[in-house]
């Protein structure tokens, strides 16, 4: 509306105007300065943001933390066909079971962090802090591990090596498509008194598409020989009484423990599943196996053998206790 009016005036009328507004100038500003609130007139001194340090006691009172989710996504061990990666285990009496050729890996959920595992610190019925790591619950089974590796036994291994004519090789092991649904590892500081170690719990549901045994082993490309197979197909480990997550060992209840200890033989590592330290019962499980099946080569090119076993199931089992000792050759 003023603009209009001002359009509607004479180039004299403007002029006189323009110079009033000019001595003008100096008062108005003055004006307009009385009236401006005083946090305008003096901004604020901007808020610190900077992380601050906590104190000791502060520290220790912190609880209530999420933990960290992390995930394994297109994990993936894979041995080299001229330097494969090899676990040795040599036992007491000069004997030694070799794992060699190892392969490892895994499939993954279209949305990588969907389900991921949840890592947590978090107090033990006892009242102890315990490391939690809580499995995927993976309940579509699209995380799928497998497994390849050949195994052989030694019956007289020193220096670092077999002798001559003392090594059987016992073919390749395969395991594919297995899935793990919910449960975790559960590790806390020994509650048994006076021993040292690390007390554990794990738990989990378990499901194998196959687990086979290849007697002929691999070619020199990696090539697994199919001519002899012992393979158990859909085997599945759950709890009895849920049908979910079986708890081997319960830190609360059921605790295992791995420690290091010496006795008169020497030391060794010591893994354990002591007794029930409640009145609850044990955990039990049920095993299925949905089919076993043995091949057999042909021989002079007749066509291969195959016997089939059929299922087997194990209703209930429970471990009351375990106690397992490795010692170094000696």
């Amino acid at each position: 509306m003023m603009r209009g009016a001002a359009l509607g005036v004479t180039g004299r009328a403007i002029a006189m105007r323009c110079r009033a507004a000019l001595r003008l100038a100096a008062p108005l500003a003055g004006a307009f300065a009385l009236t401006l609130p005083a946090a305008a007139a003096t901004p604020p001194e901007p808020v610190a943001h900077a992380m601050q340090a906590l104190q000791d006691d502060e520290l220790s009172a912190v609880r209530g933390a999420d933990g960290i989710a992390f995930n394994l996504n297109n994990f993936s061990l894979t041995s080299s066909l001229t330097n494969p990666l090899t676990l040795t285990y040599v036992s007491p009496n000069g004997s030694a079971l070799t794992l060699s050729g190892l392969d490892l890996s895994r499939t993954d959920d279209a949305d990588q962090f969907a389900d991921p595992y949840q890592l947590s610190l978090r107090p033990t019925a006892g009242g102890q802090e315990m490391i939690a790591i809580d499995f995927p619950l993976n309940a579509a089974g699209n995380q799928r591990w497998s497994l390849t590796a050949d195994f052989a036994n030694c019956g007289s291994f020193a220096a670092g090596s077999c002798a001559a004519g003392a090594s059987f090789f016992g073919g390749t092991l395969q395991v594919l498509d297995l899935t793990m649904k919910g449960g975790g590892l559960y590790v806390a500081p020994s509650q048994v008194p006076g021993t040292e170690g690390i007390a554990f719990g794990l738990g989990t549901q378990l499901d194998i598409g196959s687990l086979s045994v290849y007697s002929r082993g691999r070619a020199a490309d990696g090539t697994i020989d199919h001519g002899d197979v012992l393979a158990l197909t859909g085997i599945h480990l759950v709890d009895a009484s849920t049908g979910g997550v079986y708890m081997l060992a319960d830190l609360d209840k059921h605790p295992g423990l791995i420690n290091a200890a010496t006795d008169a033989t020497g030391s060794y590592l010591h893994l354990q599943v002591g007794w029930p330290t409640t009145s609850d019962p044990v955990p039990a499980a049920t095993l299925r196996i949905d089919n076993i099946t043995f091949t057999t080569a042909g021989v002079n090119g007749a066509a291969a053998t195959t016997t089939n076993l059929g299922s087997a199931s194990i209703a209930s089992m429970q471990i009351n206790y375990l106690d397992i000792k490795f010692r170094t050759g000696q």
